[in-house]
């Protein structure tokens, strides 16, 4: 009888750690519909960058002409989305914000750059240009913010 007991305890506690996994590896909102975009451009550099990710994917690129050799110069590189990367994203998006947010003027026109931000969801593309003054924007800076700090890395460790 004392065996059934152990074997039972230990039955419920291999029970209990299985069903109590790291929460972070599981996905919030598993959508292969749903694809994020960045587009940074302009200036008399030509800057041309962009990332894009989806639940499977993060592809970031960059080009431009190096001031000093006239050169052009690029990199590009594809990694996997993690899944704190895709959660992050995903539960601070709210689509039906993301589509008030209006265009904000031209800065490419003054020698600067412009960003663009789109959305994929179910084959639509949502889109708007240089927003950040947007109040629906705000509402969602939390969203931008991530989206540009993985821009920054990609910045960081490109190799020309």
């Amino acid at each position: 009888m004392r065996n059934i007991s152990y074997l039972t305890v230990a039955a419920l506690i291999l029970g209990a750690l299985l069903t109590s996994c790291d929460k972070r590896n599981e996905i919030i909102k598993d959508d292969d519909s749903l694809i994020f975009s960045f587009h940074r451009g302009g200036s008399w550099v030509g800057l041309d960058e962009n990332l894009t990710i989806n639940a499977g994917a993060t592809h970031f690129s960059i080009s431009y002409r190096d001031l000093q050799t006239s050169e052009r110069k690029s990199y590009e590189t594809t990694v996997k989305t993690s899944i704190d990367q895709w959660n992050d994203l995903t539960k601070s998006f709210n689509l039906e914000t993301f589509t008030k947010i209006g265009n904000g003027p031209c800065r490419a026109c003054a020698d600067g750059f412009d960003e663009l931000f789109s959305v994929i969801k179910d084959g639509t593309t949502y889109t708007f240009s240089n927003g950040d003054a947007d109040e629906h924007y705000q509402q969602m800076k939390e969203f931008f913010d991530s989206i540009l700090k993985q821009v920054d890395y990609f910045e960081s460790v490109a190799k020309y």
